[in-house]
């Protein structure tokens, strides 16, 4: 059991930075061989960028440097291991990349951005002092978030690191001492779970079932509709399983504890990568994008969202996505029709939402109704990021009649002709 714990001196830091090094190394090379070179090759490239160039550029740089790197290892892997699953580096890299991106950003918001000029996000994760080697590399090379992440910005490696993730006195409304066991059993409970969920129900529905041009062309639309929601569904489960359990390795080892709630319980959720029920249950399309892989969402609008220029920052945020998750069509099929949706979903609710909150019954329908169409909005544009190709995507959307494609440019263009939205106060953005 975790409990209060005393400063630590510069002596024990080192001695954590290098023992979670060490592990982290052996871990890769265990899984990986000797392409774990690429998680030496890569840092070593930014760190000479963060060294040499103007901090004013440096976050640019880092990120193109990272994005031109794991772009290379994701066409060489289509390449020689097209449409494959077996485990290899560039899973590890693309965590890399967002700690490399999100350190770049920071020592740039710390060293030259105006304070003003920040945003609330950047505020909490500029770096005033660059990092020592040291720092550099155990926070690239940790254990805990080498080989699936989740991502962890390096503040709060810091404060994981000297103790201060921890309060000095237990608040008053504390009913116990910082303790990772009863979030790690749970998250331990989730991913056992999954794993049933992934070992004996996901093989009854396999995806490959929507390249058959017989389910395609005798099956009714609105069993091809359920059939998607259902895979769709179903693939999460995968994702479930390997960030949670990401997730309860972090709580284990000390990391991730981030204080309490109003009535005393401990909270572990600094690393969380995903809201199930978030997911799962979100009335608003929104709402389900944010609970879904977090750490990766926070990243996105850490780099790029808050960084480009506001009328193109929700594309160019979906495009970075593609590139980082790689080259294959159905990636960029799921992303563009994500942007499209996401736009949609946002003028949507300006024209409806407020119409709706009041009695309760009439918003409980509102949310029930929402709740629904999000969940066909969801699979409807992640199906393609699970069979990859491109035509075979396109074929699917023209068996279902691109229905959601057309409500969605209804929503965006012939809806605010019919209901006035309402007006937004655009933020100034970086």
């Amino acid at each position: 059991m975790y409990t209060l714990l005393p400063p630590k001196n510069q002596q024990y830091i080192f001695l954590r930075e290098i023992f979670g090094l060490i592990i982290g190394l052996t871990m890769a090379y265990i899984c990986f061989g000797y392409q774990m070179l690429h998680l030496i090759v890569l840092p070593t490239i930014c760190y000479v960028t963060l060294k040499t160039l103007n901090p004013n550029t440096i976050h640019k740089a880092v990120l193109l440097i990272c994005c031109v790197y794991l772009s290379l290892l994701h066409i060489y892997r289509q390449v020689y291991e097209y449409g494959s699953y077996t485990l290899d580096i560039t899973g590890p890299v693309m965590v890399m990349v967002q700690k490399l991106s999100a350190l770049a950003c920071g020592l740039h918001d710390g060293l030259m951005a105006d304070k003003k000029q920040l945003t609330d996000i950047q505020k909490r994760y500029k770096i005033r002092k660059a990092p020592t080697l040291i720092q550099y590399i155990s926070y690239l090379l940790t254990f805990q978030t080498i080989l699936a992440g989740p991502n962890a910005f390096f503040e709060d490696y810091l404060a994981y690191l000297d103790g201060t993730n921890f309060p000095k006195k237990l608040p008053k409304e504390a009913k116990s001492p910082p303790s990772p066991l009863k979030p790690v059993l749970k998250k331990v409970l989730i991913t056992f779970i999954c794993a049933l969920v992934i070992y004996f129900i996901v093989p009854m529905y396999p995806s490959t079932t929507l390249l058959d041009e017989k389910f395609l062309y005798e099956t009714p639309i609105y069993s091809k509709i359920w059939f998607i929601i259902v895979i769709t569904s179903l693939t999460r489960f995968k994702y479930y399983f390997a960030w949670t359990l990401a997730d309860a390795v972090c709580n284990a080892s000390g990391f991730g504890f981030t204080g309490y709630n109003e009535k005393g319980e401990q909270e572990w959720n600094l690393l969380d990568n995903i809201d199930i029920l978030g997911v799962e249950f979100g009335v608003n399309f929104r709402a389900t994008i944010d609970a879904w892989n977090k750490g990766t969402n926070l990243w996105l609008r850490y780099v790029m969202y808050e960084r480009a220029s506001p009328k193109y920052n929700t594309v160019m945020t979906y495009t970075l996505s593609a590139f980082w998750h790689g080259f294959y069509p159905g990636y960029y099929v799921t992303f563009l029709t994500g942007s499209l949706f996401t736009n949609s979903a946002r003028m949507v609710r300006r024209c409806l939402w407020h119409r709706f909150q009041q009695p309760k019954p009439v918003k409980l329908a509102y949310d029930f109704v929402t709740c629904f169409l999000t969940r066909l909005c969801l699979s409807y544009m992640t199906f393609s990021f699970i069979i990859l190709e491109l035509m075979p995507a396109l074929r699917v959307f023209w068996h279902l009649m691109f229905y959601l494609h057309i409500l969605a440019l209804l929503g965006m263009y012939v809806l605010p002709l019919v209901v006035s939205p309402l007006k937004t106060v655009k933020k100034k953005s970086q």
